[in-house]
């Protein structure tokens, strides 16, 4: 699966919450996975989300954060 672009008609840029700095799962590499989203606006709501959903808060992750949290940096 293709990862999600648009704009909503407001402007704000959409993606899949699996590439977002946001998304927190335990098994991020599964197709399937859920996790928490942790924005900062929704963590309140305890918000279960898929790898393939999405909203207008989508923030890109940052590569070197996600290398870091590999290794145990």
């Amino acid at each position: 699966m293709s990862l999600f672009r648009a704009l909503t008609p407001s402007g704000d840029e959409c993606g899949h919450c699996k590439g977002c700095r946001w998304w927190q799962a335990e098994q991020e590499e599964a197709e399937a996975a859920v996790g928490l989203c942790m924005q900062p606006e929704l963590t309140h709501f305890s918000i279960q989300v898929s790898a393939h959903s999405g909203c207008n808060r989508f923030e890109h992750a940052e590569i070197p954060d996600l290398v870091g949290a590999v290794n145990g940096v």
